[in-house]
């Protein structure tokens, strides 16, 4: 298994490289959902839980066909957000977002 800062640098390249093409592949939602998977089951700075579970959440709902650029382009945003959440995680930062639960799984 990867080390913690190795899986999220990976999750950040996936999430760039969405961020720029506009699209993204099965195989990208395939590996991320391998790395966030195994970051949900590790201990994550707590004030980042919120982060994890909204790119799970991103994940699990990914379209499997041709609609995946319009689903990379509604979530551009939150897709920003996570990049820099991810890098504040990486750097030992502090909160940085509503609690997941406390926003019932919404997006933001």
């Amino acid at each position: 298994m990867l080390d913690r800062l190795l899986m999220v640098d990976h999750v950040k390249d996936i999430l760039k490289e969405q961020l720029v093409l506009k699209t993204a592949s099965e195989s990208q939602f395939e590996r991320l959902d391998k790395i966030i998977s195994q970051l949900r089951d590790e201990f994550i700075n707590e004030n980042f839980q919120g982060t994890i579970e909204e790119i799970h959440s991103y994940v699990k709902n990914s379209p499997r066909d041709k609609e995946m650029d319009d689903f990379v382009n509604l979530h551009r945003l939150n897709i920003t957000r996570w990049l820099e959440e991810l890098t504040l995680l990486n750097e030992g930062g502090g909160a940085v977002t509503i609690d997941y639960k406390q926003r019932q799984g919404r997006e933001v």
